[in-house]
């Protein structure tokens, strides 16, 4: 297959090292409440998303359909020998098996064979016989005892007996038979059987309508891997053995959406198992429903608060494009080569009904079925335990709060579940004969429908379920009928038992809703949100499998799992912590530092806000921070009044306000004066070098004023010798400085001779 493409891988590998190290700090703390921890360590709590820890939710089992673990202990089974049905009044041939689930040798002891001395003719009779009522149980006749040898732990064996002719009746509809294993006059073990009598056909055999969910074992993501896919299709893996089980048998089938969508979502790269199991699914002539995408849990998304199923967002993050090139052929089943495909083409199939839910066993509540028929679920399939039983035996249509149902049969449907269950064939060999000594009683009664329903296996038990059918297949007592049938014959208005799930269990489902809403909010920083919003919600409803109900330990650890990897996106982008920023002007700006450990680029808007007036934050910054990177932003600020500290909160958004991740404090020490005094100084300095200038200037005339006086009284005193000396033409220097500096009036004085 062709190398994964990098930005899934590294979103990932982001959210394996996040959740593997939320892990082991629980190793650390000792781990004793996981999923609890896990959640802890993932934030989800105050200051968190809101949530506090996952709690573990009690196992429900309201009607008896949920298949129990195998019990410890000693076990006796007692069914007809190699077939499922008895001839009454000959003798009978009745195999008894004894199997010891026990940590210890068993002893040896009796095995005792009891038969009912009467007919076993409408269903309080079978009531009263198979749970043992002294006051109402029909009497019995001990018809052969037999001994049993040692057992060992672990160990089984089965001995046959023969019921005499006149032990029964040709005409009883039914015979009760019971076996018993008594060691030292104590009775370790026993149990009881109905047998269909097979020469008692109905004259008006009932419709029997049978619905089985093609699903998968519960797994954590909400596409099945590659690996899984090729594991479940190979020719004894899960899938096929379901597929094998029920094509072409009188069942309707309902299919998780999520197998054929894994599978085409590969392209080329889909193993070839997979792509020929799903080749064969669209060739079954089964009537086909889809169940919820993932099996998804309807009543506790309902009792939850949503308004509507859930639904998948989209598969385009998942998609290679290089597993969609032109050449591949189309068969139908994948996606048309060289066209990448939409959600819509992934989930599309030919299916007989989309508009039934089929909730898991006593899980509705009052309200539920407006909220799936809001999603466009009109008709549901409810189990008897979530309905209220009526004295007469009626058909499986009805009517609940003004809204359709199909109710499965409270007394067929148990037996039903027990064959495909069964260990052993002597097992189900015994459930298979209840069940259709039941449907002969349901047909003498009048009943024109009934409706049997398998529990979700996920492929558990398969080949008991191909057995199963083809007996009922035979049966005289019934004739098969559809589940469109079934629906739409005249429905009787019955009253719905509201069984809410646990409180523990709801309460994890809405921590994990609130933690995909988180993840929804964050995607905004995103070009295409659908990268983180797609994959997120595939796995929600993955983890709202019913198939995780029977195992709510694991399914508990699931979740915390998956709350640490959503805490790991969330908080994917945040704000840098910084150490004390120095502001020394009137404008400038604070460095913040923006962290992207995300394989996307991200948009988000740096905000900052001061503790106080010091600082004046002019605007927020937009700034796109490439994958895997830090970038650092200037967000401009202005210095207001006085100097001091000032505690800076940042923060971040996505474009349309979302806030982003947790705010962080940055220091600021403002010293913004230092700047108005650093100018005055310069001032002062360049004045008073001005003023000197000005005053060396003066300072140098006067001396020059000085000196061209003092040169002119020197000239005065030597008078013409120093002109003589100087010679004829020749003008005294004296003289030129002299006039230079000439007086504005001269006085002359002229010598006249007497007379």
């Amino acid at each position: 297959m062709p190398a994964e493409s990098t930005t899934p891988r590294r979103l990932r590998r982001l959210l394996a090292f996040t959740a593997s190290a939320a892990m082991s700090a629980l190793v650390a703390m000792g781990a004793a409440a996981p999923a609890a921890a896990a959640s802890s360590a993932a934030g989800f709590g105050p200051g968190g998303l809101g949530v506090v820890g996952v709690v573990a939710p009690a196992a429900r089992n309201g009607s008896g359909l949920t298949p129990e673990a195998t019990e410890d202990g000693v076990r006796v089974s007692v069914a007809p020998a190699g077939a499922t049905a008895v001839a009454a009044g000959a003798g009978i041939d009745v195999v008894v098996e004894v199997v010891n689930r026990t940590g210890e040798a068993l002893g040896a002891g009796t095995i005792a064979l009891d038969v009912a001395t009467s007919a076993l003719s409408d269903a309080a009779d079978v009531d009263a016989w198979s749970t043992g009522d002294s006051a109402e149980r029909p009497e019995a006749r001990r018809v052969a005892e037999r001994a049993s040898a040692s057992l060992a732990a672990g160990a089984a064996t089965t001995l046959t007996f023969t019921i005499p002719p006149d032990a029964t009746g040709e005409s009883w509809p039914a015979v009760g038979v019971a076996a018993s294993l008594e060691i030292d006059g104590d009775t370790v073990a026993a149990s009881t059987s109905v047998l269909a009598n097979s020469r008692v056909p109905a004259a008006d055999p009932v419709g029997l309508a049978l619905a089985y969910p093609l699903t998968t074992p519960p797994i954590e993501e909400g596409l099945i891997p590659a690996e899984r896919l090729e594991a479940w299709t190979a020719p004894t893996g899960a899938l096929t053995r379901q597929l094998e089980a029920v094509s072409g048998a009188a069942v309707a089938i309902g299919v998780d959406p999520r197998i054929p969508a894994s599978i085409r979502v590969l392209g080329s790269s889909a193993p070839q198992t997979a792509v020929e199991w799903l080749a064969e699914l669209e060739r079954m002539p089964n009537e086909v429903f889809p169940l919820a995408y993932a099996d998804a849990d309807l009543a506790a998304q309902a009792q939850a608060g949503l308004d509507a199923p859930l639904e998948p967002l989209g598969f385009d993050d998942a998609i290679d494009p290089a597993d969609f090139t032109e050449g591949g052929e189309e068969d139908g089943t994948t996606a048309s080569p060289g066209r990448i495909p939409d959600a819509e083409a992934l989930l599309d199939w030919t299916f007989t009904r989309t508009d039934i839910a089929w909730p898991a066993d006593d899980t509705v509540a009052s309200g539920d079925l407006d909220v799936f028929a809001a999603g466009g679920l009109t008709t549901a399939i409810l189990s008897p335990g979530n309905v209220e039983p009526v004295e007469d035996a009626v058909s499986a249509g009805a009517t609940i709060d003004g809204r359709a149902a199909a109710v499965a049969d409270a007394r067929v449907t148990p037996a039903l579940r027990r064959a495909a269950d069964a260990a052993s064939d002597t097992e189900w060999r015994a459930a298979t004969s209840r069940v259709l000594a039941e449907l002969a009683l349901a047909a003498d009664e009048g009943v024109s429908t009934v409706l049997g329903t398998f529990g979700r296996s996920g492929g558990d038990g398969s080949d008991r379920v191909a057995a199963t059918l083809s007996a009922l297949a035979s049966t005289p007592w019934s004739q098969p009928a559809t589940l469109v049938d079934t629906v739409g014959a005249p429905p009787v208005e019955r009253t719905l038992i509201s069984t809410a799930e646990s409180q523990q269990r709801l309460d994890n489902v809405g921590r994990m809703l609130t933690a995909e809403q988180a993840v929804a909010d964050f995607s905004d920083v995103l070009v295409d949100p659908s990268v983180l919003t797609a994959p997120t919600r595939r796995d929600l409803l993955a983890l709202l499998s019913t198939g995780w109900i029977p195992q709510p330990t694991e399914w508990t650890a699931a979740v915390g799992r998956w709350l640490v990897d959503r805490r790991a996106i969330t908080d994917a982008v945040s704000v840098v912590s910084s150490s004390t920023v120095l502001v020394v002007a009137s404008e400038t700006g604070i460095p913040i530092t923006i962290l992207n450990a995300l394989p996307y680029p991200v948009e988000v808007v740096v905000s900052v806000a001061p503790s106080n007036g010091r600082l004046i934050v002019e605007d927020s910054v937009d700034v796109t921070v490439e994958p895997e990177t830090r970038s650092t932003v200037s967000v401009p600020v202005a210095a207001g009044v006085g100097s001091g500290e000032v505690n800076l909160e940042v923060s971040l958004a996505s474009p349309d306000g979302t806030p982003i991740g947790d705010a962080v404090i940055v220091p600021a020490n403002v010293q913004a004066d230092w700047e108005g005094v650093g100018a005055a100084v310069l001032a002062a300095i360049a004045v008073a070098v001005f003023a000197i200038g000005v005053l060396r200037s003066v300072r140098r005339r006067r001396r020059d004023r000085g000196a061209g006086s003092a040169g002119a009284a020197d000239a005065g005193a030597t008078g013409p010798a120093e002109t003589d000396a100087a010679g004829p033409g020749a003008e005294p220097e004296s003289r030129v400085a002299f006039d230079t500096a000439a007086p504005e009036h001269t006085e002359t004085t002229e010598e006249r001779p007497n007379g």
